[in-house]
Formats: structure tokens, sequence, C-alpha cells
């Protein structure tokens, strides 16, 4: 539109299309300025990252050989940019299979094929199955409640169930051999650690009933090696319950156990006792089992 035209149109509509050439000119130079950032980053991001500039060269090869006619193609191969299509790969020398000693793994004895169900093998050492029954009718407790307090356990704390279910084998054996209430035990581990056997405290208490090794050492004589120990589950729940029932058996009750065994040097124990016996009765609810 010449300048003539402009000034033939009323003052209305000249305005109008002054703000409107305005907006263009302005959005022209915005988006110019967008796209020289956007430019600009991405030079600087293919000069300054390896695996983004070896992209690029692999695009701009591939690019080269694609535009290229038919008859320049063997030509920009042997200038560098991409590999010739006539290499050759390297020669493989054969291996007779024949002269390959025979492995010594071959020659050991082989393992049974099938593990007898009284075999207990795993992280959690060995606890016969006969063992694992007769404490649980000590208890009153059947089967199914065994399985309902490993399921809720497993789902809760996010435990792999077949570690659950040794975990709470254990508890039951160890809360047999001692008279303590195995559901008490797991309440302990539960806050204590979460049933993470490789928990470890600030102050060094470690495994799953958060034992304080220092302080402990003659029970690892008893059931272990070392201190190293605590954080095998089957010695953690032993020398934790022995530790638990040493606490009830001074303090006279349940929930004086409690705080003896956090440590409570007052009345005020933090809340500790109340959590675990919060946790016990939530345990025996969902596993229908009597406390």
């Amino acid at each position: 539109m010449t300048e003539a035209t402009t000034d033939a149109l009323s003052p209305n509509k000249r305005s109008w299309l002054v703000q409107a050439q305005q907006h263009v000119a302005l959005f022209v130079k915005t988006a110019g300025a967008y796209l020289g950032v956007a430019a600009f980053v991405v030079v600087f991001l293919v000069l300054t990252v390896p695996a983004l500039r070896n992209q690029v060269s692999v695009l701009h090869e591939a690019m080269l050989v694609a535009l290229a006619p038919e008859g320049t193609r063997d030509a920009i191969s042997r200038l560098g940019f991409v590999p010739s299509t006539n290499a050759v790969a390297p020669e493989v020398q054969p291996v007779d299979l024949d002269k390959v000693p025979e492995r010594e793994i071959d020659r050991l004895p082989q393992p049974p094929t099938e593990i007898a169900r009284s075999d207990r093998i795993g992280l959690l050492g060995d606890i016969p199955l006969a063992q694992i029954d007769a404490a649980r009718e000590k208890f009153g407790v059947t089967e199914e409640q065994m399985k309902a307090l490993e399921h809720y356990i497993a789902r809760k704390y996010r435990v792999a169930k077949a570690v659950t279910d040794r975990i709470v084998e254990s508890a039951i054996v160890v809360g047999a051999e001692l008279d303590i209430n195995p559901v008490l035990i797991l309440a302990v581990m539960s806050v204590e650690s979460r049933f993470n056997p490789y928990a470890e405290s600030g102050a060094g208490a470690q495994g799953l009933m958060q034992i304080m090794t220092r302080v402990h050492t003659d029970k690892f004589e008893k059931f272990g090696e070392g201190p190293e120990d605590a954080f095998h589950p089957e010695v953690n729940i032993r020398i934790g319950g022995q530790i638990l029932y040493d606490c009830i058996r001074r303090r006279g009750s349940v929930t004086n156990g409690l705080k003896c065994y956090v440590g409570a040097t007052t009345p005020d124990d933090g809340g500790y006792s109340k959590k675990v016996l919060s946790e016990m009765r939530r345990m025996a609810l969902a596993a229908k089992i009597k406390v």
C-alpha cells in the first residue's frame, strides 16, 4: 500500500493500520531474538557436549551420502566422511572346540535335584521346620494366622515375602525359647528398623532390632562369632530377643521393659513403648492372633 493510499484512508483506519504494522514488526523482532538465542544455545551445546557433537557429525555425514549423486559416493568415502562400503572385515581364526579343555566345574559332583522340606537354607540360617511348628503350637498360632502375619508385614513395610517369612519364623522360635510373645518381637523390629536387617543408627545401633554392639559384646560370643554378626538377621533376632527378655524381667512389665530396651532413664520414653504396643495390636488384629 503506497503512502498516497495510506493518506487517503480515514484517521481511524490509518491508526489501526499503523498499530498492526507495529505489532507485526514487534513479533518479527521478538521471534528473531528467540531464534537467535536458540541457535546460539544449540551451537554451544554441539561444540561443548561430545555426545551431541558426535550425533551432529553422524547426521551430517549421512546427509552428504544421501544427497550426493550415485557416482560421487565412493569419492566421499575416500575423503573420510563416511566409512567405505568396500571395507573388508578382519579375519578371525577358527577355534577347534575339540581341543578346549574340560571345565573343572563339569567334574564337580552335581547337587541334588530336590531339597528336602526339612533342609532350611538362605539368609536367616538353619531352623528346622519341626522347631517352627512346635513354637507355633506353643502360642496357639495356626499356619493360616502366621501366613496372614507375614503378608501384613511384607505389604506394609515393603519387604520381600520370602525374607518376611523367615523373619516371622525366627521371631516365633526365639519367642518360644524365651517365653516372649513373638508379635511383640516383630513390633519392636518394625519401630526400630522397619525390618531392614542392614539398618544402622547414628548412635551405632545395628540390624533388625537395633542392637548396640559395643554394649552387648558378651551376647555375640554366645550366638555369633562377633559384633559383625549384628547384621545377620537370625543372630540379631536372638540377641535382641534376649535383651528384651532381660529388660522385661528386670522392670517387671512389658511397658517398662520396652522403656529399658530403648534406653530411657526416665518414665518418659518419647512414646516408644506406645508405638511398639500399638503396632503389636495392629499386627495381631491383621492376623487374628490373641495378644
